[in-house]
């Protein structure tokens, strides 16, 4: 099944996912399309001849127009709408949303932007309302500014939920978190004292994040501090750098942690809790011949070599094809009446069995998929090949 789902990955990316995810409300799947242009003009996979992360010529469902997908068929549509199209693991996450699809017979879309800001999401968002999709799962670029075109999603019927990054509680009818924000936080600035040296070591730690409207990254950057706050002795001899920002973009990433390098020659670790981020900072130490190490958020199939090497001291993840199955079973539940989105609500996620609704930190709700994995030497060739 792994191995299946690593396939299916490959071949969305390429814009290639007719076959397998037909099943998927009888439709051929569509690679990622940009907002620079209206839906409905998009070219079809088949003829553009780019892979799904060129935006500007991306597919749009099926060789056939948004408008047309939506509108063939009797069954509801689902739409994953991530903030940018530069990071693999939304695809992988739209493998898992679209397998759940597929399970229940809805038709599923993907659609994302070239650049994460919140303008280029409303865009996406504004389209696909005019025309007419049932459910929205959202990668929130930003926490606020989604409010008032998702609150008019909600308004005219369609389900929404964020997933990933959430946008805030009165923009959402409930959020899919992946594992909790302070665990994964501070499990990541523990690693980076592990690598100064442990409690007491001398050391300076550098964090390359997302961008800085992103509230996962910025919760989860929260979290790193709350720990170095919270054991005082451990990090007494510790110095940690301003955040940077490199927007989960490779080139903006990249340029962040040369700069790094540059400025802080005798940094011991950079914190990146993005996939782009910390892959990007990987190759820049490689590049550098820097003794510089990294930990943070990243795909074990792209931080497996780097591990190896011993530049990624670890990483941390969950299962992406779970995360958005989950999703998928999310936005199904709120259209079907199942939940409300309300506290001690059910969701019923197929093989991933049920989860009860609970209080989320910003006042909103949640439904909480799991436990991060850790990725070191020990079991990183467990995972490389999965995602």
């Amino acid at each position: 099944m792994k191995n299946m789902r690593k396939m299916l990955t490959v071949l969305l990316t390429a814009g290639m996912l007719s076959t397998l995810l037909a099943g998927c409300g009888g439709k051929e799947a569509p690679a990622p399309v940009d907002s620079s242009e209206p839906a409905a003009e998009a070219p079809a996979a088949e003829d553009s001849g780019e892979a799904a992360g060129d935006a500007a010529e991306a597919p749009a469902a099926s060789g056939d127009t948004t408008a047309d997908y939506v509108a063939g068929s009797d069954a509801p549509t689902y739409v994953m709408i991530s903030k940018t199209l530069s990071d693999p693991i939304f695809i992988d996450m739209y493998v898992g949303f679209s397998e759940f699809c597929e399970s229940e017979g809805i038709n599923c879309m993907y659609r994302g932007t070239e650049e994460p800001t919140a303008e280029k999401e409303i865009e996406v968002i504004s389209q696909l309302i005019a025309q007419g999709v049932d459910g929205l799962a959202v990668i929130a670029s930003d926490f606020d500014a989604l409010e008032p075109i998702l609150t008019q999603a909600m308004g005219q019927g369609i389900s929404v939920v964020t997933f990933d990054s959430a946008a805030n509680p009165d923009s959402r009818q409930v959020h899919v978190e992946q594992a909790s924000i302070d665990l994964v936080g501070r499990a990541q600035m523990d690693s980076a004292l592990q690598i100064c040296g442990g409690a007491g070591a001398e050391g300076t730690i550098g964090i390359l994040s997302a961008q800085p409207e992103s509230q996962l990254h910025a919760d989860w950057c929260a979290a790193m501090l709350k720990e170095v706050e919270d054991k005082p002795e451990d990090y007494k001899n510790i110095t940690v750098l301003p955040i940077a920002y490199g927007d989960d973009l490779p080139d903006k990433s990249t340029t962040e942690a040369q700069a790094m390098l540059q400025n802080y020659p005798e940094l011991d670790v950079i914190i990146s809790p993005t996939t782009v981020g910390i892959l990007s900072a990987a190759k820049v130490i490689q590049d550098m011949n820097s003794e510089c190490k990294v930990t943070g958020v990243g795909l074990p199939s792209e931080m497996a070599p780097y591990i190896d090497n011993g530049i990624c001291y670890d990483c941390y993840l969950w299962d992406p094809y779970d995360q958005g199955y989950l999703a998928a079973a999310s936005v199904h539940s709120i259209a079907t009446g199942e939940s409300t989105g309300a506290v001690g609500d059910t969701v019923t996620a197929g093989r991933l069995g049920s989860y009860t609704v609970e209080e989320y930190y910003d006042g909103g709700t949640q439904v909480l998929l799991g436990d991060p994995i850790r990725f070191t030497k020990d079991n990183i060739n467990d995972y490389k090949d999965l995602f």
